[in-house]
């Protein structure tokens, strides 16, 4: 098979639709290569001779791209230069050298000298027997070289081939226990007793979780790490990064053993390997009571129950009024009929409502049998508002259910103290949030901010909210709560955080491999074994109806409020009494 034929027929088996060509033949030879790949629908873009004009050949497009490079161009060299410090060898870019096709002896290690060519590259020296996969396990280290047959063949020959021999990832796990730099976050070493000590999980989650999954990719690909421990994630100062994406950033580091946040900001000077676990945050907080936020008094009943009761109960009073009138006007032999006036039949009527007695007892039976379903009427209303209202107390209220709901209530706010405690606020879109961080967080300063066990002590004690991150505030509040408070706890959602990712170096050779690694983790269960074990879930109500909760002043503060109006209008009318009575008798003298 001649070589452009190959040439067509291995990037038409590797599904890729754009050639690059950097070829030292003769114009003949390049046109009909020109003329068979547009009668293939192939696009190429031919480099010949000294390649004094190069393309640029990014790391990364949304695109892939065959190449193809003679070997026994003189500037060669040029072209695999360009690529090593464009880490142009890797997946995106499928690459096809050509050596002297007459020296199939050749030491690719003399042709290919300090090439970068790492784990994650598509780099096969075609012959025209035999076809060489090629790279490096680490720069440092010789080429790995593996014979996976071929030689100048058809597409499909081709086609069979890739569907024989095992995957690139497959192929390649196997890193020679070679070292890798890398680093993990201890935030508080001061609290920090061992990668497998549960005590604290809420103290370097995701390094103590990211920690186990690493061990195991480690042992997955045989190598090993040489790494360090530093205590911050890592934040923007000046155009560079501190702490773990600082050492990214500067590529002091290979790999971060630890998880970070997925930030636009961090895109620019690391990459991502692979999600670990989605980060919930939000505010928790407890319900404010129903007297906190309402009359308990007025909500046994609806408006319309009330006004039917106060319906009967007034009717129920002039009717009894109207019975007394007749009576008197008849003569009727009943000395109580004189005392059945309006005012004391509505003083009976509330009387009755209120569960109260009466010394009035008439002998007309008819007023009798009124009174009697009178009182009646008021045990049946006043059991079903008792039984009411005592669940009432019991139960919290409904009132908080949206971030605005918190802004405008009497609630006062916290945010764990962690290193994005500002910045989320601060930068969402959402303008109840910013109305939230303006009226209720600002205006704290510093004394907002406050750490996981004092946050959480303070929701304990009621209208306290707390933004903390979900599986850190349950871990408290599961060890700190009784069974019954944890019934009464509410979430709301200020901002969605972004789901966080093991960090590497930007355009590293392992991000591929690591990548398909750290997936069957997770297709695996191991992924969601290290969350199951490290974040706490939330906490279960299992105290369903059990105990009770003490009635506090606040809970009858309408109670007393109405009785010190009573008093005061009684304190009222005895004062205009008496001052009545005095200008009644210096009128009369």
């Amino acid at each position: 098979m001649d070589l452009s034929s190959f040439i067509l027929a291995y990037f038409s088996s590797k599904n890729l639709s754009l050639i690059t060509a950097f070829l030292c033949w003769s114009p003949v030879d390049i046109l009909n290569l020109q003329f068979r790949t547009r009668s293939t629908g192939l696009r190429l873009r031919v480099y010949v001779s000294e390649f004094s004009v190069l393309p640029d050949m990014p790391a990364y497009r949304i695109f892939r791209e065959g190449i193809v490079l003679d070997m026994s161009c003189p500037h060669a060299h040029l072209i695999l230069n360009k690529a090593s410090v464009n880490r142009a060898f890797n997946h995106r870019h499928s690459w096809l050298l050509l050596p002297d096709i007459l020296s199939n002896d050749t030491d690719l290690g003399d042709i290919l000298q300090d090439t970068v060519i790492l784990p994650d590259a598509d780099v096969v020296v075609a012959f025209p027997e035999k076809m060489l996969d090629v790279y490096r396990v680490a720069i440092e280290q010789p080429f790995t070289v593996l014979d996976i047959g071929g030689g100048y063949t058809n597409s499909e020959n081709l086609n069979r081939l890739w569907a024989t021999i095992p995957t690139a990832v497959t192929r390649r796990k196997n890193l020679g226990r070679i070292y890798l730099k890398s680093a993990t976050i201890i935030s508080q070493p001061q609290y920090f007793k061992g990668w497998s000590d549960l005590n604290d999980r809420q103290i370097d989650t995701f390094p103590k979780l990211t920690y186990p999954l690493m061990m195991l990719l480690a042992e997955d690909l045989n190598f090993r790490y040489n790494m360090k421990q530093i205590e911050l994630y890592g934040e923007q100062q000046n155009g560079s990064f501190t702490g773990l994406a600082g050492l990214l950033q500067r590529e002091e580091v290979e790999v971060g053993v630890a998880s970070m946040f997925l930030r636009r900001d961090r895109w620019n000077v690391l990459h991502y390997c692979s999600e670990t676990v989605e980060l919930v945050g939000a505010f928790i907080f407890r319900q404010p009571s129903q007297s906190a936020v309402s009359n308990v008094f007025l909500l046994p009943f609806s408006g319309g129950v009330w006004a039917a009761v106060g319906a009967a109960f007034a009717g129920g009073g002039v009717l009894l009024a109207v019975l007394g009138y007749v009576a008197r006007r008849r003569q009727l032999p009943d000395d109580t009929a004189e005392r059945l006036t309006l005012s004391e039949t509505f003083t009976f009527a509330i009387g009755a409502a209120c569960q109260q007695g009466s010394d009035i007892s008439p002998e007309i039976i008819s007023a009798r049998i009124l009174m009697l379903f009178m009182l009646l009427s008021s045990v049946f209303a006043f059991t079903s508002y008792s039984a009411k209202i005592v669940s009432i107390l019991q139960a919290p209220s409904d009132a908080i259910q949206t971030i605005d709901d918190l802004t405008h209530s009497p609630m006062i706010l916290g945010v764990q103290d962690t290193t994005y405690k500002e910045i989320y606020f601060a930068e969402s879109t959402d303008p109840a949030t910013q109305r939230l961080y303006k009226r209720k967080l600002q205006p704290q300063g510093e004394l907002a901010y406050l750490s996981v066990w004092d946050g959480i002590a303070r929701v304990r004690t009621g209208l306290f909210a707390f933004q903390v991150e979900l599986n850190s505030g349950y871990g408290v509040i599961s060890s700190t709560y009784t069974e019954r408070e944890k019934c009464g706890l509410k979430e709301i959602q200020a901002f969605k955080l972004p789901m966080v990712s093991v960090p590497i170096r930007k355009h590293s050779g392992y991000r591929d491999l690591f990548a398909v690694r750290l997936r069957w983790q997770r297709e695996a269960g191991l992924t969601e074994r290290a969350r199951r074990m490290w974040m706490v879930r939330r906490v279960r109500c299992e105290a369903g109806g059990g105990g009770f909760v003490s009635v506090g002043l606040g809970d009858v503060l309408p109670a007393l409020h109405a009785l010190l109006a009573g008093a005061g209008a009684a304190l009222l009318l005895l004062l205009a009494e008496i001052l009545t009575r005095f200008v009644q008798r210096r009128h009369h003298f």
